[in-house]
């Protein structure tokens, strides 16, 4: 019996420091060269929404892939319907529905030549991002802005085709006869907006 329960209590504390190193590991605090996190142990803005556009990012790109899959690979051929939708559409029901689950956090699909005028610079801040990331490959975008009276960490992070076939749709679709895109290049940018204050 002495035995089991010594069994017992090795696996729960191992369990517990797996979930501690795990928790650290996410703060950065497990690398030693990591700067320190803030003063009074809260999480940075620039890591929540680093940490937001991961899960954004692998959602939009899952999205994409399963678009191309049920549409072919030319997805300018399939146009979009309520059976299925484009991926910007996709990611712009889940933003809303986020918003309308009342959370704290926003983000969007912006772009310096959208497709849809609702997906353009919506602020001045959002405009220098998308022009940021179209000319730093692999960069992102931080400021700070003010909105409606409250502060917000806004990041643009490069929103960059997830397969040929979103390429050519948006050559074909895009207002901008002269404008071309690659498959590496960024055709806009994600804006993830965090609170600075609650």
């Amino acid at each position: 019996m002495k035995n089991r329960n010594l069994v017992a209590s090795s696996i729960t504390l191992a369990g517990g420091l797996l979930l501690v190193a795990a928790w650290f590991c996410v703060l950065g605090a497990a690398d030693p060269t990591a700067a320190p996190p803030p003063s009074n142990g809260a999480i940075s803005p620039q890591d929540q929404a680093d940490a937001l556009h991961f899960i954004i990012e692998a959602d939009r790109e899952a999205c994409c892939r399963a678009f191309l899959a049920r549409t072919g690979t030319d997805a300018s051929a399939s146009p979009a319907s309520e059976a299925v939708p484009v991926p910007c559409a996709m990611l712009r029901l889940a933003a809303e529905s986020v918003q309308a689950k009342g959370a704290e956090f926003s983000y969007a699909l912006r772009s310096l030549h959208p497709i849809e005028l609702r997906n353009a610079p919506q602020t001045e801040l959002e405009r220098q991002g998308l022009e940021f990331v179209a000319g730093h490959p692999g960069r992102n975008f931080y400021g700070r802005e003010t909105l409606g009276g409250r502060r917000y960490f806004t990041a643009v992070y490069p929103d960059l085709p997830a397969a040929a076939g979103c390429v050519d749709c948006h050559q074909r679709r895009t207002p901008v006869t002269r404008l071309r895109y690659g498959v590496g290049d960024a055709m806009g940018g994600i804006v993830v907006r965090v609170p600075l204050e609650f």
